[in-house]
């Protein structure tokens, strides 16, 4: 049983396909409607929020951070049983107090039986007057005779103190590199700054501010210089062999 269209359906498909010739004719081309998916898509893409800047972190300095037992500071032990340097600041000043004073004793230690060995030979052969007391000793805060020393050289240590201080002042409280460390006075004429020569720094002059120490107060309890009282450490190896 066939059904005969009726005059609408006739009239929708005449249009259909009059514009269906008009757009060949045009040369245009008929494109199907949009389907879901492809304004899913649509809106997906147009909905994204374009991503924020990414803003740069910054790199705190290991010097601002710097705790007992880190191993940041070269010879750090952990060993601070009273917190004494509880803060960054706190152990970079006692730090900074402990390198200077290590260097020192590295020169006193080394200054104070050489002066008791040669000395006496080298004022002879100027003909000057020896600076050592009466029994070889050097002139020393126990051992006195401190006022025999010229002013000039007095005025020569203080300058050179100050010298010192103030680069060192400099580098604590002025700008400071990424890898500071206290003692740094921007003098490395060799090359030689490195972890292994800084650890080995402070533990010889650990050793130097022991060993000074011990010199002074040997001295003062047995009124006799350390190169006759020790002898051992202060003569040829092979003097003290026997041969």
């Amino acid at each position: 049983l066939r059904i005969a269209p009726t005059p609408a359906d006739l009239y929708m498909m005449l249009r259909r396909l009059g514009l269906l010739c008009l757009a060949t004719a045009s040369g245009l081309s008929v494109r199907a409607p949009p389907t879901a998916s492809s304004r899913v898509v649509r809106m997906t893409a147009e909905s994204v929020a374009p991503s924020p800047p990414i803003e740069p972190i910054e790199v705190v300095p290991p010097h601002q951070t710097v705790r007992v037992g880190d191993e940041y500071l070269a010879g750090d032990m952990g060993f601070d049983p009273l917190l004494l340097a509880d803060t960054p600041k706190k152990l970079l000043w006692f730090r900074e107090a402990e390198i200077k004073h290590a260097r020192l004793a590295m020169l006193a230690a080394v200054g104070w039986p050489l002066s008791e060995l040669f000395d006496g030979p080298l004022a002879a052969t100027f003909g000057l007057p020896s600076k050592l007391l009466a029994d070889g000793r050097v002139p020393a805060q126990l051992n006195g005779g401190l006022d025999q020393i010229n002013s000039a050289y007095w005025i020569a240590i203080v300058a050179a103190a100050v010298f010192v201080e103030s680069k060192s002042l400099d580098a604590m409280f002025g700008k400071k590199a990424s890898d500071y460390s206290p003692g740094m006075l921007g003098y490395d004429i060799f090359g030689y700054d490195s972890p292994s020569m800084r650890k080995a720094e402070i533990t010889n002059g650990r050793v130097a501010m022991v060993a000074i120490t011990v010199f002074a107060f040997e001295e003062a309890f047995f009124q006799a210089p350390v190169v006759r009282e020790t002898s051992i450490f202060f003569q040829p190896i092979w003097t003290t062999l026997g041969f």
